[in-house]
Formats: C-alpha cells, structure tokens, sequence
C-alpha cells in the first residue's frame, strides 16, 4: 500500500511537471487606440515602432497594434468580434437594452501573417481585411459608433448618466446606441496556438488588463455613441489586452507559467517519493 502511494504520489508530480512544461505563457500585447492622433503612445513600452498616426481619418476610427515582440512570424491570424449590448446583440438600438437581445452581430476578420519584431495595424473598417460570417450590423464599419444615426433620439441619456453630446455636442445629432463587441484574437506561433479574448468592458467576455471599461472604440460603457469616450481627446490607448499561447486565453489575465507555491509543494513531495521508491528498489 505504502510502495502504491509513493508511485502515486510521484506520478501526481510528473503530471504537474508536465502541465507546467505547457503552461500559458505571455507573449505579446494588444494595444486599443481611438482617432488617429495617438503619437507614440499607441504602442506603449513596446520598443519595436511608434505611430504618428493610425493611418484613417481624423475622427471615429478604432484601431487596435498587435505587437510580435517574438522571434517567429504569428499565422493563421484571425480576430472574431461579437456584439454584447442592444443593437450590437440583435436589438433595434431605440430604447436600451429593449426589446432585448437577438441573434449575436458577428464577424471574423482575416488578418495577414505578422513577422517577428513588427507591430501590425488594425485600422477599423480599412481596406484589405477579409471578412467572413458576418450577421447584424457590421461591427468593423469604418464609422461603426454612427452607423445607425440619430437612433438612439438626440439628447438621449443611458444608465450610466452619460447623454449624446456629453463633451461632444457637435455631433449630438449622430448620436446611436450601437453598443460594444467582445474581440477573440487567434493565431498560431510555431505552429502552436496563440489567444487572446478581451472586452472593453471588464465585466464582459475575457475583459481586459485595465480592469474597467476602456472606450478605445468610443463608445461609452452602455455602448452610446457621441458621449465622453467619444471626445476626441485621445485619452487612451493603452494595453487592452495580453497574448498567451493555447486557445480561449483571457485577455486580461496573468501569465500562467510559473507554479503557484501549492504545486511546488506536491512537485517536491511527488519527486522526493520517487527518488525513495528508486532507492528501495536498489535495497531490495
């Protein structure tokens, strides 16, 4: 019995050296930016290129710098993008959060392989990005905060006591409730996966670093156009998501490759029952 737990015991250790061998591990960033004039922040800490602009028009573009900081190129790159909120979910965007969600909008966007050491950049509605399995209003519009118009009634307010117009009163005749989307990065490094799934809205999907709602789409959390985050004052970007290999990997969570100290224990208990099981066998 005794000589059956040892090999227990050592087998539990072997299994957790093996998972920690395959452990999630971070490597790369995506960072959110909103309006073309973001400078060098828009990849920040990254070391590799900086960006005067994100190369659309002066106003309403999201765009998101998914950074290859590895010595291998990501392929298979794929971003799927999925409505949460109202008109974004399948609802008609006239009152919010009636007449309650539908069917999901969807899209996957095709993107190109990214070499090793270089940013590459996502511009909201750009040229040249296959898209596939699209349904409800298109979530990578170039314009995607205004698509709908003044849907949503000018001067209207949301539960989060933001209103059309709020810091942005020129266009307060565009406003919309188009809501936001949760995004769901793939790709392959080595030909092994990589993911990262993230939401401006922390509570949302895979949520992201920041640990709040980020606006980098310029929308505001209940995801009503033409409110503060749609100011134009390039108050973010920033880190909105992290990359780690596997599938289905959140964003905005940490990196998993070292044990936590629980496992350490098991492991050192595991091999040193190995080593004792070894050496009665030697005796005998």
């Amino acid at each position: 019995m005794k000589s059956q737990f040892l090999t227990a015991t050592g087998a539990a250790a072997l299994l957790l050296l093996s998972q920690t061998a395959q452990a999630n591990t971070l490597v790369s960033t995506i960072i959110g930016a909103y309006d073309a004039e973001c400078g060098s922040t828009c990849v920040v800490n990254s070391g590799i290129t900086s960006y005067a602009t994100n190369g659309g028009s002066g106003f309403d573009t999201p765009s998101l710098f998914i950074l290859n900081i590895t010595g291998q190129s990501f392929t298979n790159v794929t971003l799927g993008l999925t409505g949460y909120q109202d008109a974004a979910n399948g609802g008609t965007g006239m009152t919010f959060q009636s007449p309650g969600p539908g069917p999901a909008s969807a899209l996957t966007l095709s993107l190109p392989n990214i070499a090793p050491h270089q940013v590459y950049q996502l511009i909201w509605g750009s040229g040249g990005v296959g898209i596939s399995g699209g349904s409800g209003i298109n979530l990578f519009h170039g314009d995607y905060d205004d698509q709908l118009g003044d849907i949503a009634g000018t001067g209207a307010s949301d539960p989060a006591g933001d209103h059309c117009g709020t810091l942005d009163t020129h266009n307060s005749s565009i406003c919309a409730f188009v809501g936001n989307f949760d995004v769901a990065f793939s790709a392959k490094l080595g030909g092994n996966p990589i993911s990262s799934n993230f939401s401006p809205d922390n509570t949302q999907g895979g949520g992201n670093v920041t640990g709040k709602f980020v606006g980098w789409e310029g929308l505001d959390i209940d995801g009503l156009s033409e409110t503060s985050p749609d100011s134009h004052l390039n108050t973010f970007p920033g880190t909105l998501a992290k990359i780690f290999t596997g599938t289905n990997q959140s964003g905005g969570g940490g990196s998993t490759s070292v044990p936590e100290p629980t496992s350490l224990s098991l492991m050192a208990a595991g091999l040193g029952a190995l080593a004792f099981s070894r050496r009665r066998r030697k005796a005998d």
